[in-house]
Formats: structure tokens, C-alpha cells, sequence
């Protein structure tokens, strides 16, 4: 039996709150959907540095990175599979918040809000059991291993 080669990526992202508990997410130009800010592991780099290049690169700022906090395997029939990190950005200082760049040509806009509030639609389907996961391990300090298939 021939199987055809396995399209795979892997992407980190970071889970940011401010002070009220609000999460930090992200409108990319390039996609439908809002999403935490990272993005694409390049090749040569850790999960961690990913996210710490791409918040840099997206949101001109530099917070410390923590722990992981969701490490999961994405696959969407047709669309290949996903390797997702999602580590615990922590809570954004005023002067964090205050000094976030966004890099234009990948971002259009940025806001804070309530994860139970986010309305249908707002994110990507097919990430929503690990935007969850990755709150409940910032909750209860217990990193997640999530598959999800759709």
C-alpha cells in the first residue's frame, strides 16, 4: 500500500493576558480568522524561540516566554496536519501592552477580550479545544497533550 507523504508543519504561539484576565489576540491579513499571536517554526529553531522570534517580529516586544502549555496534533482532512506549541506568555505589563508595533504587512489588528466572550466565528474551528486546553493548563499549571482531527 502506497501512502502519500504526510504534509506537515509545525507553528508556536503565546498565550497573552492583560491584568483583567483578557486575552491577547491577533487579526492575521493573510487568514480568515484572529488567532494568538506566533506563527511558523523555522528550521534551526526551538518551538520557544519560534514564538519569542514571531511575537518580536509581530508585535514589537519582547516579554519573557514561559512554559509550554499545550503541545498538539492538528489535522484537517485535506489540509495536512499541524504540530502546535502554545506556551504561557504571561500577563502583559501596561508598558508592554503600551509599546506593541504591530508589523502591518502581516497584521491588521489587535485586541484583548474575554476568552469566554469570543463569539462564534472569531477564531478557527479547528483550534478551539486547544485555545481551551491552553487556558486550563495556565489555570491549573498542568501542560496539555491534545490531538484533534477534523
Amino acid at each position: 500500500m502506497n501512502a502519500s507523504p504526510l504534509s506537515l508543519t509545525a507553528s508556536a504561539a503565546a498565550l497573552f493576558s492583560n491584568a483583567d484576565g483578557e486575552v491577547l489576540i491577533v487579526n492575521p491579513t493573510y487568514k480568515k480568522f484572529w488567532n494568538l499571536p506566533g506563527g511558523a517554526v523555522d528550521e534551526g529553531e526551538t518551538p520557544h524561540e519560534a514564538v519569542a522570534r514571531e511575537v518580536r517580529e509581530e508585535l514589537g516586544i519582547t516579554p519573557p516566554i514561559g512554559g509550554l502549555l499545550v503541545h498538539a496534533w492538528v489535522s484537517v482532512r485535506g489540509r495536512g496536519a499541524q504540530v502546535l506549541y502554545v506556551f504561557d506568555g504571561g500577563v502583559l505589563s501596561p508598558e508592554d501592552q503600551a509599546a506593541i508595533t504591530m508589523q502591518e504587512e502581516e497584521l491588521s489588528e489587535f485586541r484583548f477580550c474575554r476568552p469566554d466572550s469570543m463569539e462564534d466565528g472569531l477564531v478557527p474551528p479547528h483550534l478551539t479545544d486547544v485555545w481551551q486546553a491552553a487556558l486550563a493548563a495556565r489555570s491549573d499549571q498542568h501542560p496539555r497533550v491534545l490531538t484533534v482531527r477534523l
